[in-house]
């Protein structure tokens, strides 16, 4: 459940902290208190986008977060894949920078809105006025349906999603390789030629760097003959006076003198040894190299046209041998392709078939769970929007085949007679705000029995509702909160005064600025807030005893 909301600097709150408790939690206040306010940062830290016009003026960030316990195993599970400490309590923060992006986090680890949303809605349900429009929705409608029909329906749905996906693809590639028939005879002309280019050349990866690096070897002979010869010279014969071997004998002669009387410097004889034998070495290495090497001119013109040659087909076909293979793999099965042209088609054509046999039947599942999962909830549904004093309605949920797609075969549409004698129609025409708010509340109440959601919110549920109703649909709301933590918003008597927690919420103007505060108000305070909403402002003694006589003891 949700034990905690901090809110900072956010629309007209500084700073507010609300401990809520289990059961039913109330809010009420004047309009414009502040009240949306607090729902409305609930949603944001629960992923919905955040606007940086939210922030309070004057401040450079809005911070939020929630704190809830209470979560089942699922949860657990969910946060484990993130990489998220799943300890006894799940911190959900976001923070709202005037510069820079938002940044969400979950047990002090940063995630994505999208991965917030998933953890969330298996924390808390969210019911805001603008719920009730959704619910006429078809798509909400369908959507609905499938939630309550259970964790295995929402898996075939995403094995029909694949499976349409996939369709799709093939459908694609199918249309794509139709209407190559038009210029098969000239593609098949081009890819033969390619094909033959690339067979031609024999590439290998010796073409990619070894070639250019024996070019250069070969193309430098004559410099490097020179220079190495120089260096030979200057090793045997010297430069106007010694050589470095003559050099060489006269450092080892001196160092050798030194160390027949001083073995401290053996170590720099031997060394001064190593190096005569080194030098030795180097002399018969270059004259080898410079033996056997020679300006092999018809070796040279060979590799400058396998350059051109390579060069040539990189320009064409890719910037390495490899990729030049890549597209000598693809071409030749494009080839194979139009050289058999019908009988692929039809393969093709075949596979797609196939694939649409197998979704319908996945489809048909998916849409017999549907009909039966609609004929409890068209029973559930009516009995319980009677109990919320919608009396002798009928609530239909008809469903009727169409073409394939991601969602199945089936479009949804809610019908409701809100009156004894009226023809089932669709709910967006028939009802209104008041019986929309009650319909939704009966669907949240059902769904309520199924899922393990420990929180429920509900903002001004009681909209378009007064008197006897309002007292019914309290008394669902009490329902409902006797298993799990109900928070809600509302202004009036009959709901307000059943709250086992009651908060109130008012703004002050402090500073030339107004500010949004929250109080948990004690028994009495619960009485004089009763009594204001059931008198207004002018609160009278029988306003307070009708109050007391609501709230009971």
């Amino acid at each position: 459940m949700l034990l905690e909301l901090n809110i900072e600097n956010f629309a007209i709150i500084e700073n507010m902290k609300i401990e809520f408790e289990s059961g039913l939690n109330v809010l009420t206040g004047e309009t414009g208190s502040g009240k949306s306010i607090i729902i409305d940062s609930l949603g944001l830290v629960l992923g919905q986008r955040a606007n940086k016009d939210i922030i309070k003026k004057g401040k450079d960030r809005a911070f939020i977060e929630a704190v809830f316990s209470s979560y089942d195993e699922e949860t657990k599970d969910l946060l484990l894949e993130y990489g998220i400490d799943s300890g006894d309590l799940v911190v959900v923060s976001k923070e709202i920078r005037e510069k820079g992006p938002s940044i969400t986090r979950v047990n002090n680890r940063t995630v994505t809105s999208q991965i917030l949303s998933k953890i969330s809605s298996h924390l808390i349900d969210i019911f805001a006025q603008h719920e009730s429009i959704s619910l006429m929705d078809n798509k909400n409608q369908l959507k609905l349906i499938d939630d309550f029909s259970g964790k295995g329906q929402i898996q075939l749905l995403a094995d029909l999603k694949e499976l349409v996906e996939e369709i799709n693809s093939l459908k694609n590639e199918y249309n794509e390789k139709s209407n190559m028939e038009q210029n098969k005879d000239r593609e098949i002309d081009l890819l033969e030629y390619q094909i033959k280019e690339i067979e031609d050349a024999g590439l290998s990866d010796y073409d990619d760097e070894e070639l250019y690096d024996d070019f250069n070897v070969l193309n430098n002979m004559t410099d490097t003959l020179i220079k190495l010869s120089e260096a030979k010279s200057l090793i045997n014969e010297g430069y106007e006076t010694s050589s470095l071997e003559d050099i060489l004998d006269r450092v080892i002669a001196n160092v050798v003198d030194v160390t027949s009387y001083n073995k401290d410097l053996k170590e720099v004889e031997e060394n001064l040894e190593d190096i005569r034998f080194r030098i030795s070495d180097i002399t018969k290495d270059l004259d080898r190299y410079i033996n056997s090497s020679e300006i092999d001119e018809e070796r040279l013109q060979f590799l400058k046209e396998r350059i051109d040659l390579v060069n040539n087909l990189k320009l064409k076909y890719g910037n390495n041998v490899k990729t030049i293979n890549i597209f000598f793999d693809e071409i030749s099965e494009r080839l194979r392709f139009l050289q058999n042209f019908e009988d692929n088609l039809n393969k093709l054509l075949k596979k797609i078939k196939e694939k649409e046999k197998e979704a319908l039947i996945l489809a048909e599942k998916i849409s017999q769970n549907r009909k039966k999962t609609a004929r409890i909830l068209e029973k559930k549904v009516e009995e319980e929007i009677n109990k919320l004093n919608i009396k002798d309605a009928k609530f239909k949920i008809d469903i009727k085949e169409k073409d394939l797609s991601f969602d199945g075969i089936d479009k949804i549409e809610f019908l409701i007679a809100p009156n004894l004698g009226q023809d089932l129609m669709p709910m967006a025409k028939v009802a209104s705000g008041g019986e929309m708010s009650r319909i939704m509340l009966g669907f949240k109440s059902i769904i309520a029995e199924k899922d393990n959601i420990p929180t429920l919110v509900f903002d001004e549920i009681d909209t378009g509702i007064s008197g006897k109703t309002a007292q019914i649909v309290g008394n669902k709301i009490k329902e409902v909160s006797k298993d799990r933590q109900v928070i809600v918003i509302s202004h009036l008597p009959q709901i307000v005064a059943l709250a086992d927690t009651h908060f109130a919420i008012k703004k002050d103007v402090v500073n030339n600025s107004t500010i949004s505060t929250i109080d948990k108000l004690s028994y009495d305070e619960r009485v004089n807030e009763v009594a204001r909403l059931i008198g207004g402002m002018n609160i009278s003694e029988i306003a307070i005893e009708t109050a007391k006589e609501m709230i009971g003891d």
